[in-house]
């Protein structure tokens, strides 16, 4: 399968091949941020904890950043935070460690399954986004059609059926349908963002299998988005904005939108960085669950605002390496 020219990164023998090469093992954010463009750094650290033998392992087991939980749809009017609100806190308190992604959890419905978010894919998701939005003769689409004019749509929120193209070439969109998008300004948009789901169930997701630890407080049974549904909400957000005028999805929206730092830093993470780690004979590619643990280190320094609070249009982001700003 080979993947579109927009989402490709360079090979391991490619990177290897750069002007410049330099070791680092200390102040990996700050090291990974001050590169120029010629530059191959190698990470000689194990990022993933000792105590998980794999990364599979630690993708299921490590530590997650928990976005508080509300009890009841009550106390979440009362205190009124919307989900960047609540991220915003969270994250701006992480520690100097590796974590796996974060997670919210529903408090009204039925559905109560715990939902998983990684900042790898919320970046991915954007990049997607972004793909979509290439000034090309044969333009890429995220299709939505949407289903908001019943009066359940007030409790139950709306649904849309989404078209996300692939990131393989000659392979068809993936189509899907988003239920419980909040699109109403009401009480019960507190609860709705927090069931969103889909039927979306693409390889990433098909073999993205865990189980809890026996004593574990909260449920095996767990939903884990993807880059795909992560780009199929923001064009949610957009067609609501560009034909509604309606802010509603945006505000209540659960997916960490990257700032076009945080995209510079990612870049690097793909196109400049190997590791080699204590059971590597070579340097190699990061894989996912390393990029993540980066990600969250950005995060820890420099916090949520300048890594994943957008401000400008995903659109007009540079999706090509940049040296970021210290």
């Amino acid at each position: 399968m080979e993947i579109k020219q927009f989402f490709k990164t360079p090979s391991l023998a490619e990177i290897s091949k750069y002007k410049n090469h330099r070791e680092i093992s200390e102040n990996l954010i700050e090291n990974l941020l001050n590169i120029n463009p010629d530059e191959a750094i190698i990470i000689r650290k194990d990022l993933i904890p000792s105590k998980y033998p794999n990364a599979k392992k630690f993708k299921k087991h490590g530590i997650e950043i928990i976005i508080p939980r509300y009890e009841s749809l009550e106390q979440a009017v009362k205190i009124k935070k919307t989900p960047v609100q609540l991220r915003e806190r969270v994250f701006n308190k992480i520690k100097n460690k590796a974590y796996r992604g974060y997670s919210f959890k529903p408090f009204t419905g039925t559905d109560k399954r715990t939902r998983n978010v990684l900042l790898d894919d919320c970046l991915e998701g954007a990049k997607i986004c972004a793909y979509t939005k290439q000034d090309i003769k044969f333009k890429p689409l995220i299709n939505v059609k949407v289903y908001d004019d019943a009066g359940r749509v007030q409790k139950d929120g709306a649904e849309a059926i989404i078209k996300v193209p692939s990131r393989i070439k000659n392979q068809s969109n993936y189509e899907f349908k988003f239920s419980s998008i909040p699109v109403i300004d009401s009480p019960e948009k507190w609860g709705i963002s927090y069931n969103i789901m889909t039927t979306h169930n693409c390889k990433d997701k098909l073999f993205n299998i865990r189980y809890n630890y026996l004593h574990d407080k909260e449920n095996s049974r767990q939903f884990n988005f993807c880059a795909h549904e992560i780009a199929a909400y923001l064009a949610i957000i957009d067609y609501y904005w560009n034909n509604k005028k309606n802010i509603i999805p945006l505000q209540m929206n659960q997916f960490a939108i990257p700032t076009q730092y945080a995209v510079n830093f990612y870049n690097i993470l793909c196109r400049n960085t190997l590791i080699q780690t204590s059971k590597d004979k070579n340097p190699r590619k990061l894989n996912k669950v390393e990029k993540e643990i980066l990600l969250w280190g950005l995060v820890h320094k420099k916090g949520h605002d300048k890594t994943f609070f957008a401000r400008d249009k995903i659109k007009n982001y540079d999706w090509g390496f940049k040296k970021a700003v210290l």
